[in-house]
Order: C-alpha cells, then sequence, then structure tokens
C-alpha cells in the first residue's frame, strides 16, 4: 500500500491560479488586460530584482493569471505535438455561448495575425491561438452534448449557430459515451462533491 493510499483523505481545494514565466513582462501585460480583459490587481519587484504582474477576472480572486519575469531566450520545443509548449500545454478560458466565441475570434484576429484555429470537442466549441510569447490559448463554450474525450474536429464559425449545433449534435450521437452534459456532470459530482455552503470566502 502506498504512502498516498495510507494517509488521510486530501483536504477540499479550489483551483486558484497559474503562473507564467515570461520573457517581456510589460508586453504580455498589455495582451493580457487590454485583450483579453483581465484586471491588473498589484505589479512590483522583488528583492531578488524579478518583477511580478498579478490579474484577474474574478472578483474574489486577488489574481488568477500570475506573471513573472525571468523566461529563457530558447527553450526545446513538444517531442510529441509540433509548435506545443515544452511544458504548459494551454491556458483555457470558458466563454457563454458560440456568439461570445465568434466575438473572442474577432477580437484576437484585430489585435495581431497570428492563427486561429475552430475546432469543436464534442462537449463544447473553441478557438486555440497563442499569446504574444507563444503560449497556447484556448477559448470555449459549452455543448449540451458529452462524449469520451479527446476529440477534436474543424468546424466554420462562419456557418449560423443552428448549423454548427446541428452538425455538432450529429457527430455526438454517433460517437461513444454520448450522453446530455448534464448526465455527466450530475456523475461528477457524485465523485467530486460541491464546495459546502460554508467553506469560507475570501475576505
Amino acid at each position: 500500500m502506498t504512502d498516498s493510499q495510507t494517509a488521510s483523505a486530501a483536504p477540499r481545494m479550489r483551483f486558484s491560479h497559474l503562473g507564467l514565466v515570461v520573457s517581456d513582462i510589460d508586453m504580455m501585460q498589455d495582451f493580457y488586460t487590454g485583450v483579453l480583459g483581465f484586471e491588473l490587481t498589484d505589479k512590483g519587484v522583488t528583492g531578488q530584482g524579478a518583477t511580478m504582474a498579478f490579474m484577474t477576472l474574478d472578483p474574489a480572486e486577488h489574481h488568477q493569471v500570475f506573471l513573472v519575469d525571468g523566461k529563457p531566450d530558447a527553450l526545446p520545443s513538444n517531442t510529441v505535438i509540433p509548435n506545443a509548449g515544452p511544458v504548459l500545454h494551454h491556458l483555457s478560458f470558458r466563454l457563454d455561448s458560440l456568439t461570445d466565441l465568434r466575438a473572442m475570434h474577432d477580437r484576437l484576429a484585430s489585435h495581431s495575425d497570428r492563427h486561429i484555429r475552430a475546432v469543436t470537442h464534442g462537449v463544447c466549441w473553441a478557438i486555440y491561438t497563442s499569446d504574444p510569447e507563444g503560449n497556447e490559448l484556448e477559448f470555449f463554450a459549452d455543448s449540451p452534448w458529452y462524449i469520451h474525450q479527446p476529440v477534436l474536429k474543424p468546424i466554420d464559425l462562419s456557418r449560423t449557430d443552428d448549423e454548427i449545433m446541428a452538425e455538432t449534435e450529429e457527430m455526438c450521437r454517433a460517437a461513444p459515451g454520448f450522453k446530455p452534459y448534464a448526465e455527466f456532470y450530475d456523475d461528477l459530482e457524485r465523485r467530486v462533491p460541491p464546495r459546502p455552503a460554508s467553506y469560507p470566502d475570501p475576505a
């Protein structure tokens, strides 16, 4: 029996934030605040001389993305997935609808000529691009359906919502594990209980 099996149950946790080591912190801050809409909550220099920037989209979180300078000039590429980062696969952001997904697509396209891919995973529709330092970004809107993952198929965002919904539903109904997404989350809630009402909120 391993130590993890004999230890007491892990305490309940909530994911809080992710830190990125960057080369040009001012450029990256401008992108995350100016293009993606993050709010800068703090910025300063440590005793070691490292500049840190803290940003959030959630008023209950001091920061969800943390930037710190010091990224090496060159890092090796992913050995399996071409053009993917060597450590960070991607940062992901949930949107409310296909309409919002198109709006983010247009906003990103107007900001730079970095490549944008539009896909469906069955469980959602998504666009993938990168930030100014090449970190992969995903923006997605949930679909009503669940299918076994991983799945990735291209979609055409110039088509109507009804057309995309119909194509996605047809694909999902023919895929392994098909069920309404609500059923998947009902099962997940049994395995990962929701946060208790008594859980303390940040001050």
